[in-house]
């Protein structure tokens, strides 16, 4: 009887003791940031550059593993499921961190407006805390026949002052991950006035004012012109007899009491000048637009896409964009353009829009009017009468003139019908509606042309 075969012997393999040092090492980090030993910011920039590090240590322990289990004869240990799914996570969190840290959280912050506190601020809140402090310091004006102000994020306020000297408070709002970084940053941002010819300088534009924001409380005399610009942040200006030339890549400006011309420059925020006596250049991309009680003339070239409200302009408003091409002499009324609807009440003509998706609606127009719409209504009441040209694509015309006016008509609609007041000559038979005529002791031509849409001349 042949005797049993004998059970193989496999040597036993021993766990590798990465698995327990890895344990031990996180537990250790979590216990001490829950305790505060550790700053979270500190912690994640540094993870961020050197967790290389521990995957060359792992490296090392398995080299010397395997070299004693080769000593003693065991098998060598063997890395895990586990521990492989953990180390394929583990790299890709460190490069996510490591390209996290690399980002400039606060430029960021500078681009992307989410209300009241902006990433740059919740990114601050994650990675550290925000410290605020408070400056104060004045300059005599000289010479200076112009001040310039300079920001790189924050906002600026300039009021008049009551003697010839410029006078600032700043607030500070410093992102750091300690008080005494704060400090720091704070000593390293102090800005004070320079002369430099016949400009009087406040910069803080340089890097001392990189993380974090600074917003600019300023009086400065009425007389000299003004130059403000700042990348992130709003610029109210109130009370100044000189010009004014205000730019914010991301904010609104507010400009109130001007007798100077202004210049303004907008990347995205909105638009309010009120009782401004000189004239008024605006460009950029905007949302609301605000104007109210100017003297002078208002142009603007640009994108705008929310609500523009005019009141009381006395000389020429353009408006130029890549939708509508807009001019007309002045406003004794209001004026309100939406995306897709206008309507104004007191223009002084010469009216000239060009545009498309429009509805147009205008009343108590003085002098000439040329409308040229396609997709929307236009409605134009006249009450000074100058010469009428209008043409609109997929829309209807409604012309309401004076009971008394005298006028050359000569309206033509191609898939509509003319409809009138007055004692022309209208044919309605044919495809192409047409009415000509002299009314009155005849006077301005109207020419009306409507592509599929009803033209209606009217008195008022």
């Amino acid at each position: 009887m042949s005797a049993p075969n004998p059970t193989p012997y496999y040597p036993y393999r021993r766990r590798s003791i990465f698995g327990p040092l890895v344990l031990i090492a996180l537990g250790t980090v979590l216990l001490l940031g829950n305790m505060g030993v550790i700053n979270s910011h500190a912690f994640f920039t540094w993870f961020g550059r050197w967790w290389p590090v521990l995957l060359i240590a792992l490296g090392l322990v398995k080299l010397l593993e395997y070299t004693w289990a080769r000593q003693k004869g065991y098998p060598p240990p063997r890395l895990g499921a586990g521990i492989v799914v953990f180390l394929v996570f583990f790299i890709i969190f460190g490069l996510t961190t490591t390209g996290l840290t690399r980002v400039n959280w606060s430029g960021i912050g500078s681009e992307i407006d989410t209300g009241d506190s902006d990433l740059g601020d919740f990114m601050g809140g994650f990675w550290g805390n925000t410290y605020e402090f408070t400056d104060n310091f004045a300059s005599p004006v000289k010479s200076a026949s112009q001040i310039k102000i300079i920001a790189g994020r924050g906002d600026i306020k300039i009021t008049a002052s009551q003697d010839d000297q410029a006078h600032a408070v700043l607030t500070k709002r410093i992102r750091s991950d300690s008080q005494e970084n704060a400090n720091r940053a704070n000593e390293a941002a102090q800005p004070k006035f320079e002369q430099q010819g016949g400009i009087l300088l406040l910069d803080l534009s340089g890097g001392s004012y990189q993380r974090g924001k600074f917003d600019l409380d300023l009086e400065l005399p009425r007389r000299n012109s003004l130059s403000v610009s700042t990348h992130r942040g709003d610029i109210s200006i109130e009370d100044r007899e000189g010009s004014v030339d205000a730019s914010t890549d991301r904010g609104d400006i507010s400009l109130e009491k001007i007798k100077g011309n202004v210049s303004t420059h907008l990347r995205h925020g909105s638009f309010t000048a009120r009782n401004v006596a000189g004239n008024v250049t605006l460009d950029g991309t905007v949302s609301n637009t605000t104007v109210s009680d100017l003297n002078g003339s208002l142009s603007m070239n640009g994108t705008f896409w929310g609500d523009m409200q005019l009141s009381r302009v006395a000389k020429q408003v353009r408006f130029t964009s890549s939708r509508t091409d807009l001019q007309f002499a002045g406003l004794d009324g209001d004026f309100n353009m939406e995306p897709d609807d206008l309507r104004a009440s007191d223009v002084v003509g010469p009216f000239s829009i060009s545009t498309r998706s429009k509805g147009i609606h205008l009343q108590d127009v003085s002098g000439a009017v040329r409308v040229k719409n396609r997709n929307g209504t236009v409605e134009v009441g006249s009450k000074s009468l100058g010469p009428i040209d209008i043409s609109n694509i997929h829309g209807e015309i409604d012309l309401a003139l004076p009971a008394n006016a005298g006028f050359q008509l000569d309206a033509e609609s191609l898939g509509g019908e003319i409809q009138t007041d007055f004692s022309v000559n209208v044919d309605n038979s044919r495809r192409n509606a047409t009415a000509n005529g002299t009314v009155g002791k005849g006077g301005p031509v109207v020419r009306l042309r409507a592509d599929r849409g009803t033209i209606q001349v009217r008195k008022q």
